[in-house]
């Protein structure tokens, strides 16, 4: 299976297997789970041998036909007696809803676990659902990849279950290359020594801290720092089922290279773990990187030479292709590449990205504006947004888009352009995620902004508004980057003025005829979902959040434009004002004396003056 898939079927899988018991009434001491590239499995510890008695409570036909004219039962009420089989003078009338229905109270035996389980086995394998579910030979379901056995046990017996061509039974499999195949596997509560036996570690946390502890013994030994990327370390101990971790090293010479080329070469394209200098008292700086590289072989000790040895053959080829992209692009100046935009579409119907590269300097520039930069600053600021996105037309960010805005400054800098127009090349694509940096220069900021706000206003425009699961434009991204610029660098910006100005840029640029209030309005309903989302994640209430941002998102006609929007930044600074008074007596006081006001003002409108006195106002 691959590996970034695994950890949530794992726990998709737990959560159905508890879904199960609560619906039966199991009750259990733990839900064990374990998964390898080839294996998924929960065992569940401590469970009844038989689901408990209960007594149940059933509705029967109304009230109304229960009874003839005579007073005798009916058919009805015979019928719903026989099907619950019980005699009809035990059948009560009560209330339901308003009305009279017959009811009838029956004590349900438990039935035996393993038979509830067999029921239930495969509605779980069914259930398991993964991002590309595909038909493999004949069979009718769908998975992620074709299933090859089963093994269903209560405690030394097998549940018998049928998956369409594969019968579950006792039979496991071991490593693919370190085993000899198939093994009985004699009880369920050996399942996880079984498979060390058959040199598998079955539990994910084993196997991760496995590779934890290997990587510290080659610290150790060599006075080195291996960079354990969190996310890279779960896809590779989702790699393999039996980790020996190795140390290999590359030529001296690319080291010339950019670290973050040799870093991305190792860690997205080959799963390797960069290697740096220990840190000491005199090198408690920058990090160096040494041409070492740590990896996780699925498999022994056994041939471990020929292994590191191809491993780094391979890590070779990639970084001489890195090498000789990195130098043909510095043959070319900043323009030239910034033409080669001209010639790429950057969606349909929607320019080039030359053209794209224009209406995000245009709208930064208004937004460096509206923040009240002087010159200067704007100056830069145009800058960032015009080279913005040059790197992607150079050989080596084409090869390796992971690098994009990295070699953007990297480039600028050799090309002599200012610190703060080479530091907003990289810093204008945070935050790239919920939990990503936000820039530390003002100058990125407005290019940060604009390049999201083109982004969701351009495909927007082409009715690619996400729905369900699907977004592959990363668009509700892209909503959550504007929303954390705004409310977490706290900028006096508003939304209505800035999507304004984003689909005036684009409107007016390419002459499109759009609808531009439909337009505004689908943006802001979008973006106001994403400040939902900031404030959920600070913790305010649901309440507070509906009504601070109550009418946030209504686009108002100008003729009918009256008092000043509040800005979102003024709701949250709302919402976290009545987080912290909510409870206050001098707020409940408040609250008191403005519900009294808003019921008078209901009851006598035409009283009422349509303009506030000020001047009779009292703290």
């Amino acid at each position: 299976m691959p590996a970034q898939m695994i950890l949530p079927a794992v726990e998709q899988l737990k959560s159905l297997v508890n879904k199960t018991c609560e619906q039966h009434q199991l009750s259990f001491n733990e839900l064990r789970s374990f998964s390898t590239p080839r294996r998924l499995a929960v065992q569940i510890l401590g469970l009844p041998d038989k689901q408990p008695d209960r007594s149940v409570e059933l509705k029967g036909p109304p009230a109304a036909i229960a009874k003839d004219d005579e007073n005798n039962w009916s058919k009805a009420a015979q019928g719903f007696a026989a099907k619950n089989g019980v005699e009809v003078s035990v059948l009560e009338f009560r209330e339901y809803e308003g009305k009279d229905y017959l009811f009838v109270q029956r004590k349900e035996l438990g039935k035996p676990v393993p038979e509830l389980l067999q029921a239930q086995i495969e509605q779980w394998i069914s259930q398991l659902n993964f991002p590309k579910n595909m038909r493999w030979g004949s069979y009718r379901m769908r998975f992620i990849r074709p299933i090859r056995w089963i093994v269903s046990l209560w405690n030394n017996s097998v549940v018998p279950v049928k998956l369409e061509m594969v019968e579950a039974g006792k039979v496991t499999r071991g490593h693919r290359f370190l085993s000899s195949g198939k093994s009985l596997l004699k009880d369920a509560a050996d399942y996880q020594k079984q498979l060390e036996k058959l040199n598998v570690m079955a539990d994910f946390e084993k196997r991760r801290e496995s590779i934890l502890q290997q990587v510290k013994k080659l610290e150790k030994k060599n006075g080195f720092e291996v960079e354990l990327e969190d996310r890279l370390l779960t896809e590779v101990t989702n790699l393999v089922e039996w980790p020996t971790v190795l140390l290999g090293d590359f030529d001296e010479e690319f080291l010339e290279l950019p670290s973050e080329v040799l870093i991305t070469s190792m860690a997205v394209h080959q799963r390797y773990f960069p290697v740096f200098r220990k840190k000491g008292k005199h090198n408690s700086g920058t990090k160096t990187l040494l041409p070492h590289f740590v990896t996780v072989r699925n498999g022994n000790k056994k041939g471990i030479d020929t292994v590191r040895r191809g491993n780094a053959k391979v890590l070779r080829a990639r970084l001489s292709d890195a090498r000789f992209f990195y130098q043909e692009d510095q043959k070319k100046t900043l323009d030239e590449f910034r033409q080669k935009a001209e010639k790429v579409v950057f969606f349909q119907q929607r320019g080039s990205q030359d053209q794209r590269v224009q209406r995000i300097a245009d709208l930064s520039v208004f937004i460096a504006k509206k923040l009240e930069y002087p010159a200067a600053q704007q100056k830069h600021v145009r800058r960032i947004a015009e080279l913005s996105k040059f790197d992607l037309e150079t050989q080596l960010v084409q090869e390796f888009p992971e690098l994009q805005g990295l070699m953007g400054e990297n480039y600028a800098r050799l090309k002599n352009e200012t610190a703060v127009v080479c530091r907003g090349i990289r810093e204008h694509y945070y935050p790239r995620n919920a939990k990503d940096s936000l820039p530390e220069d003002a100058e990125s900021v407005p290019v940060a902004l604009a390049d999201k706000l083109n982004l969701l206003t351009t495909a927007f425009s082409l009715n690619m508004i996400p729905s369900g699961a699907a977004d592959p434009y990363a668009l509700r991204r892209t909503a959550q980057g504007i929303t954390q610029l705004i409310l977490g660098l706290r900028l006096s910006l508003d939304l209505h003025d800035l999507t304004s100005a984003a689909i005036r840029l684009l409107d007016e640029q390419l002459q499109l005829s759009l609808d531009r209030t439909k337009l505004q309005q689908e943006l802001l309903d979008f973006l106001l979902q994403r400040q939902r989302w900031f404030l959920q994640e600070r913790g305010i209430r649901y309440d507070l959040i509906d009504a601070v941002l109550k009418n946030q998102a209504e686009v108002q006609p100008a003729k009918e434009k009256t008092a000043r929007r509040a800005l979102p930044i003024e709701k949250l600074q709302f919402a976290e004002f009545l987080v912290e008074h909510l409870e206050s007596e001098m707020f409940k006081r408040s609250v008191e004396a403005i519900v009294r006001a808003a019921n008078i003002s209901n009851k006598y409108p035409d009283k009422i003056p349509n303009k506030l006195d000020e001047s009779v106002l009292t703290l």
